[in-house]
């Protein structure tokens, strides 16, 4: 057992050189830094390149408690200044520390004095969704979109998708990811539209969808693979199921 812990740092360090010669965009870098501080190079090397990568969940009471201040700034902010702009800020602490119910009297409140605030207006749609207010949500993301079209470089736009689907709106969906995909390569894009022409019977067009996600994740960074690798499980499950 003894011997088994003090072999651990090396397997440690091992590891370390494999996933940067893997993965690592600058690895050129990093493999000298493992070379010559053997295991605390590869500390440091989780630290920096990998562990950010991971996207670990981070309890909420966690983050509510470093963030307590954070959170009395704004809403002091929000009380003494009082503006659309306070209140946004307010509602965007809210919403990551999962207080959804105080974020969305925040959004409203900001919306009230700006009804065309882009960022209420997002802010909003996203609580709606996360609530399954899907109608409620529709109808913030239509506003939005007529403001800016690109807003959030088609995340906005994603979203009015999703929507559409959870409303089971699916042609009206499937012509917004048509237009979508013109304008943004977004993997989940490509996804959901492979998933309704699947339900539709056209195989070959899923196929082709599904193939051209599956190869813009692979030719991507190596943290942008990792991050969308459920995208990867889901769309080889459906491609297997195409095949058929």
């Amino acid at each position: 057992m003894s011997y088994f812990l003090w072999l651990l740092p090396t397997i440690f360090w091992i590891w370390a050189i494999i996933d940067c010669i893997s993965n690592d965009p600058e690895r050129n870098t990093w493999i000298w830094l493992l070379i010559f501080l053997h295991f605390p190079g590869a500390v440091i090397y989780f630290i920096v390149r990998r562990l950010p990568n991971l996207d670990l969940p981070v309890p909420n009471y966690f983050r509510r408690w470093t963030r307590r201040q954070e959170l009395w700034n704004a809403e002091a902010a929000a009380i003494n200044i009082g503006k659309a702009y306070q209140f946004v800020l307010l509602g965007n602490l809210l919403y990551d520390l999962d207080r959804l119910e105080r974020a969305e009297n925040a959004y409203d409140t900001a919306l009230e004095k700006e009804p065309d605030n882009d960022q209420a207006l997002w802010g909003a749609a996203q609580v709606a969704f996360k609530h399954k207010n899907f109608k409620q949500g529709k109808t913030y993301l239509e506003r939005l979109l007529k403001i800016d079209r690109e807003y959030k470089q088609g995340d906005a736009s994603l979203l009015y998708i999703k929507t559409l689907l959870e409303l089971q709106e699916t042609d009206t969906a499937q012509t917004q990811l048509e237009e979508h995909l013109k304008y943004w390569r977004k993997s989940e894009a490509y996804f959901l539209l492979a998933e309704i022409l699947a339900e539709k019977g056209k195989k070959e067009e899923a196929r082709d969808h599904l193939e051209t996600m599956l190869r813009n994740l692979q030719g991507s960074p190596s943290y942008y693979y990792r991050k969308h690798q459920h995208l990867v499980r889901k769309g080889r499950k459906l491609l297997k199921t195409l095949a058929v």
